[in-house]
């Protein structure tokens, strides 16, 4: 048996989970919103319910994204409401997510189409031909200081409001979940005036950074797969172009195990309360060798900048100052 063949058998839909998921995460969402705007102005207590509000968005956009895959519940209508509904507080516009995201599934790994991977990334060489000023923007765009203080933050709350192909897939859909977060916005200010406001906006940032951590560690470990045809196939792209994260019990809890990246991408039709199960099967059986990434090799992540196609891993920008490729390439 094939590890597609085995993943299959754990694609069944348990409406009664989902529900039970969502309901919970949505409760927990509002409850510790509500609870950090009436702790104002203590701080002591606003600050924590704050960041676990935006821990509990990172939750409902799992569900989202799942919804997104029409993975969630067994009905499709039922996946896409649910997915449009949670878009204000995801901040992530269902229809056009959907349409980038299954984009960014079906390229994985493929350097010919690096325009559907949600983070930019030049190969060594390209980076060595670029002008000045392109390589000193890759720069910046590849910092910590980008990826993890100010993207997330504007990525989600500002230019995912103009989404890319958001003409093509319908620009109604666009106005439509900008006049929901406007809405969301507008009614926690008349329930809260501007203390809610103030509490969403923190909890959006840390809901989005910690959500631009995942997608950034899975896919940028030292050896990653990028590959072109005919040596790149998808299987090959989902299962060595993706991680693992093993951050604990309570990271998988709070992220509906979208940790386990490598199976997800093999069979994102997998829901996500299924998902670790089946990593975890998947492995006793023999099928599956995952590369597992704990949270302290998680931060060695970010010192990976460009992919060698001749070593067939991530460097760092100082291999980029050599005349010629060092065996070890070591990140800076």
């Amino acid at each position: 048996m094939t590890i597609r063949q085995f993943t299959r058998g754990y694609t069944g839909k348990d409406d009664l989970r989902a529900w039970a998921e969502l309901a919970v995460t949505i409760i927990a969402y509002f409850g510790a919103l509500w609870t950090a705007i009436v702790a104002l102005p203590n701080l002591a207590l606003a600050i924590p319910f704050t960041a676990l509000t935006g821990l509990l968005g990172v939750r409902v956009y799992m569900i989202q994204h799942d919804c997104m895959h029409r993975a969630f519940f067994s009905s499709r209508r039922v996946n896409d409401l649910i997915g449009q509904l949670t878009s204000p507080i995801t901040l992530s516009p269902y229809v056009s997510t959907r349409y980038n995201h299954n984009l960014h599934h079906a390229h994985v790994g493929d350097l010919d189409h690096r325009e559907a991977f949600e983070i930019d990334i030049m190969t060594i060489t390209e980076y060595r031909a670029a002008p000045l000023w392109q390589r000193a923007w890759y720069r910046f765009y590849r910092s910590p200081f980008t990826l993890l203080v100010v993207g997330p933050f504007v990525l989600y709350l500002v230019l995912r409001r103009f989404p890319r192909n958001g003409i093509k897939t319908g620009l109604g859909w666009v106005l439509l979940d900008d006049a929901m977060v406007l809405g969301y916005f507008a009614a926690l200010y008349a329930l809260a005036g501007w203390a809610g406001v103030y509490v969403l906006l923190g909890s959006i940032y840390v809901g989005t950074t910690l959500g631009a951590i995942i997608p950034y560690v899975v896919h940028n470990f030292e050896q990653v797969y990028w590959g072109r045809k005919p040596d790149y196939t998808y299987e090959k792209g989902a299962l060595q172009g993706s991680s693992v994260l093993r951050f604990g019990a309570l990271f998988d809890l709070m992220t509906l195990n979208i940790g386990y990246h490598d199976l997800h991408h093999l069979n994102a039709n997998i829901p996500a309360y299924r998902l670790k199960q089946c990593f975890l099967d998947a492995k006793a059986a023999g099928l599956l060798n995952s590369h597992e990434i704990t949270l302290r090799e998680a931060l060695a992540c970010y010192g990976w900048k460009l992919y060698d196609e001749d070593a067939q891993r991530m460097v760092g920008f100082s291999a980029a100052r050599e005349s010629t490729r060092a065996p070890s390439g070591e990140a800076a």
